[in-house]
């Protein structure tokens, strides 16, 4: 497989053109100051409620496969992850804000939080040291919409000031390899995503922010799926310009295989697991038959909008 060797010139929105094409010869052999640089790592690029957490701590748990979170989550401006309205940015619907029972960022995980003030060589040292195994392997999650802090974060660094998001990649991580999760359904993607978003509990068995009951929403279902396509598209080009070859997996067959999925990941990464024993869900599936009323319903709403039909916001 082929690592980050290229420029990637759509992968990070917001972005100024003439930062994605800088002409700076960076020498990659030098690393960067302070930093060590991984002796294996891989990337699991994903978009939310694909089935990458369930596979990320499923991963970490064989305790020879780094331990992949999502250390680069944070914002600028906060240092802690989107606030609900991040997910809403750019919908037709001026109003679904205001379905929000509150619009307060999320605490920061230990593992992502930016303290005030802090040299993000610090949060980088940090992070090689909670997401590498003792056999030398780090791994760690990028969402699109990560890359939007992310890349101008690392860019504070004088060795990477002006990089395009290819050289920041492979200063970083070196030669890493790339999983990219991915889902099917991107109808139930985008209602697992709006109920997350009002209930801030990611996980099933996570306690969120305190709320009244999440609100189904079209507009706000159909702005998501809309969005998280973009994302995959967006993914997709960058691989393309990047000329990184992703192992590419899926959620429906991460749910319904899942030591088959780790056990495809660690041969992608050159690792051996001397045993498919013992890997154990750590993540419990939230669908249930909330979720269920709410694509049948999105459905129905979008056949009958296609049909000509008004459909309730």
């Amino acid at each position: 497989m082929k690592g980050s060797h290229g420029r990637c010139a759509r992968c990070v929105p917001r972005v100024v053109p003439h930062e994605l094409f800088s002409t700076e010869v960076i020498d990659l052999a030098a690393g960067i100051a302070g930093l060590p640089r991984p002796e294996r790592s891989y990337v699991v690029c994903a978009t939310p409620r694909s089935g990458s957490t369930l596979l990320c701590r499923t991963l970490a748990g064989t305790g020879v496969a780094g331990v992949p979170e999502e250390y680069f989550e944070a914002r600028i401006d906060t240092g802690a992850p989107r606030r609900p309205s991040d997910h809403l940015r750019g919908a037709n619907d001026l109003y679904l804000p205001a379905l929000l029972s509150s619009d307060e960022p999320p605490e920061a995980p230990v593992y992502s939080a930016l303290p005030a003030g802090e040299d993000y060589r610090e949060h980088l040292r940090r992070t090689f040291a909670r997401g590498t195994t003792p056999n030398g392997v780090f791994g760690t999650k990028i969402m699109w919409t990560h890359l939007e802090d992310f890349l101008p974060l690392a860019r504070r660094l004088p060795e990477l000031a002006g990089a395009p998001l290819g050289i920041v990649l492979r200063s970083l991580f070196g030669d890493a390899r790339y999983v990219w999760v991915s889902r099917r359904d991107r109808v139930r993607q985008a209602a697992s995503l709006w109920r997350a978003i009002q209930t801030q509990a990611w996980r099933a068995g996570q306690q969120g922010a305190p709320a009244a009951e999440p609100r189904y929403s079209f507009a706000a279902i159909d702005h998501l799926r809309h969005r998280l396509a973009g994302h995959e598209r967006a993914w997709l080009r960058c691989f393309a310009h990047e000329r990184i070859e992703p192992l590419r997996l899926w959620y429906e067959d991460i749910a319904a295989d899942l030591a088959g999925a780790v056990g495809t990941v660690l041969r992608h990464i050159d690792v051996p697991l001397a045993s498919s024993d013992g890997l154990n869900a750590p993540t419990r599936r939230q669908a249930d038959e909330l979720s269920d009323a709410w694509v049948e319903r999105y459905a129905r709403e979008r056949a009958a909008l296609l049909h000509g039909a008004e459909v309730t916001a």
